[in-house]
Formats: C-alpha cells, sequence, structure tokens
C-alpha cells in the first residue's frame, strides 16, 4: 500500500498535465510517512488480537464460556506495558472505547504525527479499560467453566493462588451436585413405589437379593475431582463435551457439572445471528408463509452447511 501511494505521487508528478502536478504535490503533502506507516502495522498487530477474540467468542457450534476468561487474558497480556503497569487510576470519564472520545479530530493532516510513544500511550489506555471493564477477572466463580474445560484445567494462565481458590471451589460445587443429585434419586423412589397403605395383605414380599439390591445405592467417589485434575489436559483442538461424553461414566457428577457450564455462551452473537437469519426470511412480501415452511427454511439455513 505504502509502495503503491508513491508510486501514484510520482506518477502524478511527472505528468505533463497541470491539473495532475497539482494533484501530485498535495498527495505527497499528505502522504504518510514512514513512521506512520510503521506505526499502523503496530497498531494493526495491537488491534488485531480484539477481532480474533470477538470471532471466536461469537461461534455456535463450540464452547466459549470457557474460552473469556483465557482470551481476555491473553489481550491484557498483549497490552502491557510499562507505564500501564505503573498507572493504576483511570478518570471515569475516560474510555478509550467510546467513538465520541477523540481529542485530534481537527488536526491538521498536513502535518506528520509525533509517533514516538505513541503505540505505548495507545496500549496503556486499551489496557486501563481492560482493567475497568474486567476488574474481578480472575475470581473462582469466572475459573469454573476454564478448569471444567478439559483443555484449559491446569489454569496455568492464573496464578497460583487463583488456581487453588477455583479448584476448592470445584470441590465445594462437586459435593453439591453429589446431593442434589442423591435427592432427586430418593424422590424418583419414593415416587415409583406403589401406595399399600390401604391393603397391606396385597403387600409382596422381597427375596434377599432385592433387598441387597436396594441397599446398594450406586455412588460417585469422592475422589472424582482429584482424579480429574490429574489427567492431562487434551489437544487445544479437540472438543471438550466430546471427551466429556467419553468420560461421564468415570466422572459421572464433574460431566453433569461440565455440561451446566460449558453450554453457556459467552456471547449473545448467535442468537442475534439466528433473529438476523429471520428478519431476512420473513419480510414485508412474505407475512403469508406458513409457520410449518418459515421452521423448515430455518432449518435449512442453519444448517446447510453440515451436509
Amino acid at each position: 500500500m505504502k509502495e503503491w501511494i508513491k508510486l501514484l505521487s510520482n506518477t502524478l508528478l511527472t505528468n505533463t498535465d497541470s491539473d495532475s502536478k497539482k494533484d501530485g504535490k498535495k498527495l505527497k503533502s499528505i502522504m504518510i510517512t514512514d513512521d506512520e506507516w510503521d506505526l499502523l502495522v503496530d497498531l494493526t498487530e495491537v488491534l488485531s488480537i480484539f477481532a480474533d477474540v470477538t470471532t471466536e467468542l461469537g461461534g455456535s457450534n463450540y464452547v466459549t464460556s470457557s474460552l473469556c476468561v483465557r482470551m481476555l487474558i491473553e489481550i491484557i497480556k498483549t497490552l502491557t506495558t510499562r507505564s500501564s503497569n505503573q498507572q493504576t487510576y483511570i478518570d471515569e470519564q475516560e474510555d478509550a472505547f467510546d467513538e465520541s472520545n477523540n481529542e485530534e479530530e481537527n488536526q491538521d493532516i498536513n502535518k506528520p504525527v509525533i509517533t514516538f510513544g505513541l503505540l505505548d500511550e495507545v496500549k496503556s489506555k486499551l489496557y486501563m479499560n481492560m482493567k475497568k471493564y474486567y476488574p474481578t477477572l480472575t475470581t473462582a466463580e469466572a475459573l469454573i467453566p476454564s478448569i471444567l474445560n478439559s483443555r484449559f484445567k491446569s489454569l496455568d494462565f492464573v496464578s497460583l493462588e487463583h488456581k487453588t481458590k477455583t479448584e476448592q471451589h470445584l470441590h465445594q460445587l462437586f459435593k453439591q451436585e453429589k446431593e442434589n443429585q442423591k435427592k432427586i434419586s430418593d424422590i424418583s423412589n419414593t415416587s415409583e413405589t406403589p401406595d399399600i397403605s390401604n391393603n397391606s395383605k396385597s403387600k409382596k414380599r422381597k427375596t434377599l437379593m432385592e433387598r441387597l439390591a436396594k441397599d446398594s445405592v450406586v455412588t460417585a467417589p469422592d475422589n472424582e475431582v482429584g482424579e480429574y485434575l490429574q489427567i492431562y489436559e487434551i489437544p487445544i483442538k479437540s472438543d471438550p463435551l466430546i471427551w466429556w461424553n467419553e468420560k461421564k461414566d468415570k466422572f459421572p457428577i464433574l460431566s453433569n457439572l461440565a455440561q451446566k457450564y460449558l453450554a453457556v455462551s459467552a456471547t449473545s452473537t448467535a442468537s442475534e445471528r439466528l433473529f438476523s437469519n429471520a428478519g431476512n426470511l420473513l419480510t414485508n412480501k412474505r407475512t403469508c408463509m406458513k409457520p410449518k415452511l418459515f421452521k423448515k427454511i430455518m432449518f435449512l439455513k442453519r444448517n446447510a452447511s453440515k451436509f
């Protein structure tokens, strides 16, 4: 791009037409300097990570909630500079993501931009805004989806203190889930028992083996969390939902927890995309479309890539 603009400017200056020479001089006067080009390249590299995270967290065919904390921490690492580490306060009115906050809107484009230290300044403002919007990013509650994702369960992207607290919180959730499943099982067994209070004579005598089968309740081992944490992480390209489905017999309680937490979507992009498709299909000229046909077309629209 830079070389193409230079070539265009030189071509206009060497042209015999007076208007072309005039345009060439004007283009040369506002031409971006080499330092400005280098700054744009660096800014593109920094901002591209925001685009990557937006794309990844907007997916609908894979788990996204467990990716959220991991990716936000990676953004903060990318934005970390010496000045951002030293700065501990940000004005509530200052927002780097606010489009209306542009102090140099009327700057003369004929003057070159002083690029020295500008990249660090931009990264520092973005860093402080990330800290502002996500002040409690590594809490135990926020890290539960990550530890239940068998790709990130080692939590090597947080401190040892946060990792320990998250593991303790996972043990508590495991106990709660185990108690809830036991209550559900007891209620189910009670509802299936026939009411024989009015006819005691019709009560059927149970054999010894039936009594033993009744007393032997299948329970999950207490060290289920410990065994899970000892297993090696799976590759980044693997699907944790498939992994949990294969390990549900070994980790019955944790697999239920994983279904609850990993099924949560990190963003509303997928649902908004669905509403957009529905709006594009059901227009003012298609108000007489029957609901059955609409459902079939929407199904084909959303699942065409799978066939």
